[in-house]
């Protein structure tokens, strides 16, 4: 027979079981979170390609945007920028959240429009962070990062790791392009100089069972990426020894390619040929580096379901 706690002691108890909930829900509430927030069942992932680096993931209700650059055309450095409004509304038809890899305009360019027409929460650099605020969008919208930070959504987390940039070809020349920050917003319109790199970022989204990395650039640093163990990475077409290094670091078990179409051409004119076989290129060293990875070659705006 079990002893009978004096009921003095039960309330004493119950009030302190009472404090640490009530503790622990308003920890979870600064966070953005409650115990309820996240699903109780697996959501589908819905994946969609908008073209270069730009990514529309759907998990259940929520609409996370990566990069997303439908505007498709160079922005000139002297010139005032102007999003292409219709082909962005086209595509995009709601963005609770969107993630900017680095402040180039065919990553960027389009974020302000977006994020001010649907309210959308924006996380980048402080470069992105300027350029958006100078574009208009408010201040409570912007999460600010600088690498190495855990980021908890409702729904889903993010590992924010900290990139370079991919080399570029200039004039047959092989370099990477030079390092520029902006670090407050000012007064004026955006013009194509605006747009520069900021620092780059790759992010590790968690989304239930899936583990999703993003490299908006074909760099990375090796350290950073070493056992994070991605079902599926995002990833720029770099050649075979940086191919090798990212795979074996990343153990993905599918590789979806991006940043290998030619984004100053509008999307209904398709991938021109020397694209394709850059990518095909790609996929096949993959395939004989692990051939137990799977390669999506994706097309433009079409949808891939992960449950």
């Amino acid at each position: 027979m079990q002893p009978k706690i004096p009921l003095t002691k039960k309330l004493v108890l119950i009030s302190l079981t009472l404090c640490q909930v009530l503790n622990g829900w308003l920890v979870s509430k600064a966070i953005g979170q409650t115990p309820n927030d996240h699903p109780t069942e697996e959501q589908s992932i819905i994946l969609k390609w908008l073209g270069n680096a730009g990514w529309e993931i759907r998990y259940g209700k929520t609409t996370i945007l990566i990069d997303p650059f439908l505007t498709r055309r160079e922005a000139v450095l002297g010139a005032e920028w102007k999003t292409d409004e219709e082909s962005v509304l086209k595509v995009i038809t709601g963005a609770d959240y969107i993630f900017a890899g680095h402040s180039h305009a065919d990553h960027i360019g389009d974020l302000p429009f977006i994020a001010k027409r649907f309210g959308s929460k924006v996380i980048g650099s402080r470069t992105t962070a300027s350029i958006a605020l100078t574009a208009g969008v408010d201040k409570s919208q912007l999460v600010t990062i600088s690498g190495g930070e855990k980021l908890d959504f409702k729904y889903f987390s993010v590992q924010v790791i900290e990139s370079v940039h991919g080399a570029v070809m200039r004039g047959g020349r092989s370099r990477r392009p030079k390092f520029e920050e902006i670090t407050r917003p000012w007064a004026g319109p955006l013009v194509g100089s605006s747009f520069v790199e900021g620092g780059c970022y790759l992010y590790y989204f968690t989304f239930g069972k899936h583990r999703i990395l993003h490299q908006s650039t074909g760099g990375f640093i090796e350290d950073n990426v070493t056992g994070l163990r991605s079902d599926i990475a995002l990833l720029y077409p770099m050649n075979r020894n940086d191919s090798a290094e990212i795979l074996m670091a990343l153990n993905p078990k599918t590789v979806y390619v991006h940043h290998f179409d030619e984004w100053r051409n509008s999307i209904s004119e398709g991938l021109p040929e020397s694209n394709l076989r850059r990518v095909q290129r790609f996929a096949r060293d993959v395939n004989s580096i692990d051939k137990q990875i799977t390669v999506v070659i994706p097309r433009f705006l079409e949808t891939y379901s992960l449950e």
